[in-house]
């Protein structure tokens, strides 16, 4: 289970190891679930990110290109708004807009990256889509261990709203964090969407619209 490798308080030297417990077992988790019950799951998630409505009041998102094991929640019709995907560009990865999925190849990382080399002001972005192999309910999130994302949230010019994107079986009662480790705003998995918000007050917007608490999405 997930929840065993984040039990207890870690001392400072002991968290690169339990992040990299905890990677590990949200890998095998992901393997265990299998391809068709990924897909399923991701269409669920882009159904429920669609119909919100911090989608439909947001003008430019940066969305990510998945890997196998990640929601895949690129558009079908790229018409509805701008999306943007980070891209490499002089040592620092910037927003870089696609206007298909035939303007992604693969990058130096093995990830999809953009074509275009020609950035967008991270300022001017309203929505982050940030993926994350586990987050908690606090909004703590770790990624594959690049610090990409992390130095991106970190910057002055990132106001977007983010959003980490995950399946609900990546959920954890707590993600190992350091002081560089940034919290996202909302979570969104199969389940809903779930804004961040103090301890007992957390909201839930389901495809309905209807609000729940995030215990009661948990159950």
């Amino acid at each position: 289970m997930l929840e065993e490798l984040v039990r207890g308080v870690c001392p400072e030297g002991g968290l690169h190891r339990q992040k990299a417990e905890l990677r590990a077992s949200a890998k095998v988790i992901l393997a265990q679930m299998g391809r068709p019950a990924l897909l399923l799951h991701s269409e669920k998630i882009r159904d429920i990110l669609r119909t919100s409505s911090v989608w439909n009041t947001s003008r430019f998102v940066l969305a990510f290109a998945p890997t196998i094991s990640e929601p895949d929640l690129l558009p079908v019709n790229f018409q509805e708004r701008s999306i943007f995907c980070l891209k490499r560009v002089n040592l620092h990865y910037e927003p870089v807009a696609i206007h298909s999925r035939e303007d992604l190849t693969l990058g130096p990382l093995g990830i999809l990256e953009p074509n275009s080399k020609r950035p967008f002001p991270l300022g001017k972005i309203d929505l982050i889509l940030v993926p994350g192999l586990a987050f908690d309910p606090m909004g703590g999130r770790l990624g594959r261990g690049g610090g990409h994302y992390d130095r991106i949230l970190s910057r002055p010019d990132c106001v977007g709203k983010t959003i980490g994107v995950c399946y609900a079986a990546q959920l954890v009662g707590r993600v190992p964090r350091e002081k560089h480790d940034l919290p996202v705003k909302a979570l969104l998995t199969e389940k809903g969407l779930a804004e961040i918000i103090p301890l007992t007050s957390r909201c839930f917007e389901k495809g309905s619209n209807k609000s729940t608490s995030y215990a009661e999405r948990s159950n």
